[in-house]
């Protein structure tokens, strides 16, 4: 029997520094060919783009590590897209380009797939005029890298909850008590102009669980956070970050369910970085995840 010609997926990265650099471990392993549905896929990294010459370098050294063929790099995202050398993007790049970025390709003549890092944008409106472009291209596909909802423990807890073995779920608590920020690219997730605020640029995984397990959707919000301890004697440009640190959130849903996040970002070396605690009205479920 001949075999069949593998088809090729080529995959271009806007935004090399930590995160877009993950996505490269990623597709490195799934380089080559891969039997999926019975056809072969073969995937290929053929572009980065990134303003930032320490990323792009960064970046091609860690493809030469993983065995990748040497992509061809753009100091923008529209020089890549122009370039016709990837068929899917991932945007990777800093949180506040990703409008901008976002709206650039859908509205390109050539349709690439995408994989947008979360969140979606920093604002609800940046985010509902992408959805808007996005409908208007049939021919694409656009979605937001919630992989939380895709780890194996936490795939887990969401089959238990669909099963129904908890019953009809009343309440969500997620606690994650941690590490700070880590350092970025010109620290500009340090700002809440840049990075949406933590609870945009952190818990969205979060928040995103919570409207899972309880198969609704938020009507109300009360919350409380603050400014603690983290980065409050850093100074870049003559500005004191701005992101809290710890923070209440209750949310209530339209089903009646609720959920409650508990974080905390100067937690360093909690024996449970991260709990979920899902109850229903005949059970309860619960993860603890070490690191």
């Amino acid at each position: 029997m001949a075999a069949t010609a593998a088809a090729e997926v080529r995959y271009g990265i806007v935004g090399v520094g930590m995160m877009g650099r993950e996505h490269l471990h990623n597709l490195a392993h799934l380089a080559g060919e891969v039997e999926r549905a019975e056809q072969l896929v073969r995937v290929r990294v053929t572009c980065l783009a990134d303003p930032h010459p320490e990323s792009l370098r960064l970046g091609l050294r860690l493809a030469d590590e993983l065995g990748l063929p040497v992509p061809q790099t753009f100091s923008g995202h529209c020089e890549l897209l122009d370039s016709g050398l990837c068929d899917a993007v991932i945007v990777s790049s800093p949180n506040m380009t990703h409008y901008q970025i976002l709206m650039d390709i859908i509205s390109h003549p050539k349709p690439h797939h995408i994989l947008v890092e979360k969140p979606l944008c920093t604002t609800v409106q940046d985010c509902q005029k992408v959805v808007e472009a996005a409908k208007q291209r049939s021919d694409i596909l656009v979605q937001v890298g919630l992989e939380y909802r895709y780890m194996p423990p936490v795939a887990k807890l969401i089959d238990i909850v669909k099963s129904g073995t908890l019953g009809q779920v009343r309440m969500v608590a997620i606690r994650e008590h941690r590490f700070p920020f880590l350092v970025k690219v010109n620290n500009w997730n340090r700002f809440n102009c840049n990075s949406g605020g933590t609870l945009v640029e952190k818990c969205c995984h979060f928040f995103d669980l919570m409207r899972l397990f309880a198969a609704a959707n938020p009507v109300r919000v009360m919350a409380s956070g603050a400014i603690d301890v983290n980065h409050k004697d850093e100074i870049y440009d003559g500005k004191v970050p701005d992101i809290i640190d710890n923070a209440y959130v209750i949310v209530e849903f339209d089903n009646g369910s609720r959920g409650m996040l508990d974080l905390c970002m100067f937690a360093e070396g909690s024996r449970n970085e991260q709990e979920i605690s899902v109850v229903g009205d005949i059970g309860k479920v619960q993860l603890r995840r070490c690191f």
